[in-house]
């Protein structure tokens, strides 16, 4: 297999916004000179916004000279690593934009007209992402999260939830982990569009289980992550990938959560975004069910079903037949 990340890939040879950004100018390659200098340790979103805003376009902070990248207001600490890192990689971003059409992965930029207008509100957005996949920039989408550890409770909850939620026009998006994430992901995948944002590489495949769900994705929806393409998920991504998948949504729901979880970070970003938390309730002696009860307490919308979300944005309600024998949630 072709591993992907920055000293191998990148070593070889071959709104807000507006008003200030000129790169259609230097054609599409320049979004490959902006992902690239996303390798550099340390140079993150906001330190390649102000280069970018300083020299007009990624191609030109790029190619800059010393002095006058000290001029952009970037932290000394990120500029000394872009410097290094553009010295040992002068290649990286014709290289990387061969790496991406070699494996079919798309790269968006801020820039870009398909680059979701939403995720423009949140502090600090993403410069880019890569993703396979439609982008429908203008799509309504709800979050869904919770626990790796659910219950059939939460299981039932996701499913249900997820695929009246995606039959009423609403995309469902979640972070493809095992748990309530996947669950929401097929039920979306019953009757309409899901997004996964992952918090390792979009070439980074941890099961064959997951690699399927990411294809049956990518087919009707779209996958996405900000890190290179091959990066494996660390302490440090996830709490990344959560803050993109509140900055995609309107709201986020809570299925299942212990104090502990990750979803309660989403929520948490949510909330800082001005996104709706909604939290499905549980018994008060599950561990499972204790974070989203706690949500409640402090202000989270209550739910109990797909209605109660889409009555919140004056989405019309399907039609459903009730299975028989299946368990009220």
């Amino acid at each position: 297999m072709e591993v992907y990340h920055a000293e191998k890939f990148l070593s070889l040879d071959g709104k807000k916004f507006a008003g200030y950004y000129t790169a259609r100018e230097g054609g599409v390659l320049d979004k490959y000179y902006m992902a690239a200098m996303g390798g550099a340790e340390g140079l993150g979103n906001k330190s390649i916004e102000l280069l970018v805003k300083f020299f007009g376009t990624a191609k030109a902070a790029w190619f800059a000279e010393t002095g006058d990248l000290f001029k952009a207001g970037v932290r000394k600490n990120a500029l000394g690593a872009f410097i290094e890192f553009r010295v040992k990689h002068p290649h990286a971003p014709e290289n990387l934009r061969n790496y991406c059409a070699r494996h079919k992965i798309n790269l968006c930029s801020i820039f870009d007209e398909d680059y979701p207008p939403i995720l423009k509100e949140i502090k600090t957005p993403p410069m880019f992402f890569y993703y396979r996949g439609k982008i429908f920039p203008q799509a309504q989408r709800i979050g869904m999260v919770g626990s790796r550890h659910n219950t059939p409770y939460g299981q039932n909850v996701a499913l249900e939830i997820a695929s009246e939620l995606a039959a009423a026009g609403l995309t469902v998006v979640s972070g493809a982990a095992r748990g309530i994430d996947t669950f929401a992901h097929r039920g979306a995948l019953k009757s309409g569009r899901t997004v996964a944002v992952l918090g390792c590489g979009i070439n980074f495949v941890p099961s064959r289980e997951n690699q399927k769900l990411l294809e049956q994705i990518a087919d009707s929806g779209v996958v996405l992550s900000e890190f290179p393409p091959q990066l494996p998920p660390n302490q440090k991504t996830f709490p990344t990938r959560n803050r993109i998948i509140a900055g995609l949504s309107r709201g986020i729901i809570v299925v299942e959560a212990n104090f502990k979880s990750g979803a309660l970070i989403t929520s948490t970003y949510a909330g800082e975004f001005g996104r709706d938390v909604f939290a499905v309730p549980g018994q008060i002696y599950a561990d499972m069910s204790r974070g989203c009860n706690e949500l409640i307490r402090d202000g989270a919308i209550l739910i109990k079903n797909a209605a109660d979300v889409l009555n919140e944005y004056n989405f019309s309600v399907p039609d459903k037949k009730p299975a028989e024998g299946k368990p009220e949630i």
